[in-house]
C-alpha cells in the first residue's frame, strides 16, 4: 500500500495501535508507581512533622509548661504545608486526573492532626513523661528509614527493569538485524543464482543462434553451389538445344534440297509432256524428235544418275545426320545420366533437408502446396507440349503427305505417259523405264522413310529436351522454394532469438530493480527501527530526568525545611538522640541524588553500547558488501590490467602484509594465474 501511494496498511495501523496500547500500560504502571511514591512521601512528611512537633514540644518544656507555643515553627509548617500542597497539586494535575483533591485532603488531615497533637501536647505537657518524645522521634525515624529503604528498593527494581528492557530491546534489535541480513543474503544469493542461470541461458541461446547462423550460411553456400551447378547444367542443355536446332536447320536444308530435286523432276516431267505433245503432232521431223527423245532419254538417264548420286550423297548426309543424331542422343543420354545423378544427389540433399526440417507442420504444408502447384504446372506444361507437338506434327505431316501424294500422283502420270510414248516408239526398250521407275520409287520410299525416321528422332530429341528442361526448371523451382523457406525460417529464428534475448534482458532488469527496491526497503525499515528505538530511549531518558527533577526538587524542599528547622531550633548538646536524628537525615538526603546519578550513567552507558553495536553492524555490513562486489568483479573480469587493479583493491581492503602482497602479485603475473 505504501509503495502504491495509498498510505500505511491495516497491518501497520494495527501494530501502531498495539504499540501505543503497550505504552499506555507502561505509563499507567509508572503513574501508579509515582502515586505510590507520593503517598510514601506523604507518610514521610507526616513522620517528619510529628518528629518536629515532638522536638518543638521538648524544646518548650524547659521554658514553662502551658505557655504559648512559639509562632515560628507553626508558621513555617504552614508555609511548608502550603508549599507541599501546591507542589502536590501541581504533580497531581500533571500525572493524574482521577483524584485531584486527595493530596490536599491528606495534607489538611495532617495539619489537623498536627494541630491537635500540638494542642494536646501544649495542654497536657505536664502529664506526659519524658519517654514519649523519644519514642515518637524513634518511631518517626523508623518510618523515614523504612520509606527511604522502600524507595531505594523501588528505585533499584525500576533500574533493573529498565536495564532488562534495554537488554531485551538490544537483543530484539540484534535478532531483527540478523534476520534482515540473512534474508538479504539469501535474496542476493537467489538473485545471483537466477542471474547466473539467465546468463547461461543467454550464452546458450547466443551459441545456438551462432550455430544456426553458421548452418544457415553453410546451407546458403550449398544452395549457391547447387544453383551454379544447375546454371551450368542449364547452359549445357541450352548448348544441346542449339546443337539440335542446328541439326534441325541441316534437316531443313536437306528437305529444301529434296524439294529442289522434286522441282527438277517436275521440270523433267514437263519436258516429257512437251515431247509427248510434239510426238503426237503429225510432224515430218519425227526422226529428229526421236533423236531428241533419245538425247532426252540420255539426258534423263544422266539426270537420274546425277539424282541417284545426289540421293546417295543425301543418304550419306542422312547417315551422317543419323550418326550425329546418335552422337547427340548419346550425349543427351550421358547428360541425362549426369542430370539423373545430379537429380539423385539433389534428391538426397532435399531428403536431408526434409529430414532436418520435417518436424515443422507448417513446412510440410508449404511443401505439399508447392508440390501440388508444381504438379499442376508440370501437367499444364506437358499438355501444352503435347498440344504443340501434335500441332507441329500435324502441320509437317499434312504438308509432307500432301506434297508426297501430289508428287507421287504426278510422277505416276508422267511415268505412265513416258512409258506409253516409249512403248509406241521403242517397244524393245520397254523394260528399262519400268525398272528405272521402280528404282526411283524405291529410292523415293527409302528417302521418305529416312526422313520420317529423322523427323521422329528430332521430335524425340525435342521432347526429351523439353522434359529435361521442365525437370530442371522444376528442380530449380523446388530449390528456390526451399531456399526461400530456409530464409524465412532463419528470419523467424532470428526474430525469436531477439525476442528471447529482450525478454531475458527485461527479466534481468526487473530482478535488479526488485533487488534494489528490497535493499532500499530493508535500509528504510532498519532506519525506522533504529529511530523508533532511539525515540523510545529518549522518551525514557526524558521521563527519568523528569522524575529525577521532581525527586530532587522535593528533596531540596525537605532539606530546606530541615535546615530552617535546625536554624530555628538548635539542638542542646545534652540530647544525643536529636544529633543522631540529624545525622541520619543528612545521610539519607544525599543518597538519593547519588542513586539517580548512577542510574543516569548506567542508562547513558547502555545507550552508548547500543549505538556502538549499530555502528559496528552497519559498518561491517557495508565493508562486507564492498568486499563481495570487489571479489565478484575480480572473478568475472577478463582484462589483465583490470584484474590487477581489482586485486590491489582487495589487498588494501583485507590489509595484507608486504610479503603477502608480493607473493600474490607474483602469482598473479605468472602463467598459472593467467
Amino acid at each position: 500500500m505504501e509503495k502504491l501511494g495509498f498510505g500505511p496498511g491495516r497491518k501497520e495501523l494495527q501494530e501502531t495501535v498495539e504499540t501505543q496500547r503497550k505504552q499506555l500500560l507502561q505509563y499507567q504502571s509508572r503513574f501508579k508507581d509515582v502515586v505510590r511514591a507520593y503517598k510514601s512521601l506523604l507518610k514521610e512528611k507526616e513522620a517528619l512533622e510529628a518528629s518536629l512537633t515532638v522536638l518543638s514540644v521538648s524544646q518548650q518544656d524547659p521554658h514553662g509548661a502551658g505557655g504559648p507555643p512559639p509562632s515560628g515553627p507553626p508558621q513555617e509548617d504552614g508555609c511548608s504545608l502550603h508549599s507541599e500542597d501546591s507542589l502536590d497539586t501541581a504533580a497531581s494535575v500533571e500525572e493524574s486526573e482521577d483524584q485531584p483533591g486527595e493530596p490536599a485532603a491528606a495534607l489538611q488531615s495532617d495539619l489537623d492532626a498536627g494541630g491537635s497533637d500540638s494542642s494536646r501536647l501544649g495542654g497536657g505537657a505536664s502529664a506526659r513523661s519524658a519517654e514519649e518524645p523519644a519514642d515518637d522521634a524513634n518511631h518517626a525515624l523508623a518510618t523515614v528509614t523504612q520509606e527511604k529503604s522502600r524507595m531505594e528498593a523501588s528505585f533499584q527494581a525500576d533500574k533493573r527493569q529498565l536495564k532488562q528492557e534495554v537488554e531485551e530491546q538490544e537483543a530484539e534489535l540484534h535478532t531483527l538485524q540478523m534476520h534482515k541480513d540473512v534474508e538479504l543474503h539469501a535474496l542476493q544469493l537467489q538473485q545471483e543464482a537466477e542471474l547466473h542461470g539467465l546468463q547461461l541461458q543467454l550464452a546458450e541461446s547466443r551459441a545456438r543462434i551462432i550455430t544456426q547462423q553458421h548452418e544457415r550460411q553453410q546451407e546458403q553456400d550449398d544452395h549457391a553451389l547447387q544453383l551454379r551447378e544447375l546454371q551450368r547444367i542449364l547452359q549445357q542443355e541450352r548448348d544441346m538445344r542449339q546443337d539440335a536446332e542446328l541439326r534441325l536447320q541441316e534437316g531443313a536444308e536437306s528437305q529444301s534440297h529434296l524439294q529442289q530435286m522434286r522441282d527438277d523432276r517436275d521440270e523433267l516431267s514437263k519436258k516429257l509432256q512437251a515431247a509427248e505433245d510434239e510426238r503426237r503432232k503429225p510432224d515430218p521431223r519425227a526422226e529428229q524428235l526421236q533423236r531428241e527423245l533419245t538425247q532426252l532419254k540420255t539426258r534423263i538417264q544422266d539426270q537420274i544418275s546425277a539424282e541417284s548420286r545426289k540421293a546417295c550423297e543425301a543418304e550419306q548426309r542422312s547417315c551422317e545426320a543419323e550418326q550425329r543424331s546418335c552422337e547427340a542422343e548419346q550425349r543427351s543420354r550421358d547428360r541425362a545420366q549426369a542430370a539423373e545423378d545430379r537429380v539423385s544427389v539433389l534428391e538426397l540433399r532435399v531428403s536431408e533437408l526434409s529430414e532436418l526440417l520435417g518436424s515443422s507442420e507448417k513446412q510440410r504444408q508449404r511443401e505439399q502446396h508447392a508440390a501440388q502447384r508444381l504438379r499442376e504446372e508440370v501437367l499444364q506444361l506437358e499438355a501444352e507440349n503435347k498440344t504443340l507437338a501434335i500441332r507441329t506434327e500435324g502441320r509437317t505431316e499434312g504438308r509432307s503427305e500432301g506434297e508426297e501424294q501430289l508428287d507421287v500422283v504426278a510422277l505416276k502420270e508422267k511415268l505412265e505417259k513416258v512409258k506409253k510414248l516409249l512403248q509406241q516408239r521403242n517397244p524393245e526398250q520397254e523394260v528399262l523405264p519400268d525398272q528405272a521407275a521402280a528404282h526411283y520409287q524405291q529410292e523415293l520410299r527409302a528417302l521418305r522413310d529416312e526422313f520420317e525416321r529423322y523427323k521422329l528422332r528430332a521430335q524425340l530429341v525435342l521432347k526429351n529436351k523439353n522434359t529435361k528442361d521442365g525437370c530442371q526448371a522444376k528442380e530449380l523451382e523446388e530449390v528456390r522454394d526451399q531456399l526461400s523457406e530456409l530464409k524465412e525460417k532463419y528470419i523467424n529464428l532470428r526474430i525469436h532469438s531477439d525476442e528471447a534475448e529482450a525478454v531475458q534482458r527485461r527479466m534481468l532488469e526487473e530482478r535488479q530493480q526488485l533487488a534494489a527496491a528490497l535493499q532500499l526497503q530493508h535500509r528504510q525499515e532498519a532506519e525506522q527501527a533504529a529511530a523508533l528505538h532511539r525515540e523510545q530511549l529518549l522518551r525514557l531518558e526524558a521521563e527519568l530526568h523528569k522524575q529525577r527533577g521532581r525527586t530532587m526538587q522535593l528533596l531540596k524542599e525537605k532539606e530546606q525545611e530541615l535546615e530552617a528547622l535546625r536554624a530555628a531550633a538548635p539542638a542542646p548538646p545534652q540530647e544525643p538522640d536529636s544529633d543522631a536524628l540529624s545525622v541520619a537525615l543528612r545521610r539519607a538526603a544525599p543518597s538519593e541524588p547519588t542513586l539517580l546519578l548512577a542510574a543516569r550513567r548506567g542508562g547513558a552507558a547502555l545507550r552508548g553500547r547500543v549505538d556502538k553495536l549499530q555502528r559496528d553492524q552497519s559498518r561491517e555490513g557495508a565493508n562486507m558488501e564492498y568486499l563481495k562486489n570487489v571479489t565478484y568483479k575480480f572473478l568475472t573480469l577478463q582484462d589483465a590490467s583490470g584484474r590487477m587493479q581489482t586485486l590491489n583493491a582487495i589487498l588494501t581492503i583485507l590489509s595484507f602484509s608486504p610479503q603477502e602482497k608480493s607473493c600474490v602479485t607474483k602469482l598473479q603475473r605468472s602463467a598459472w594465474w593467467r
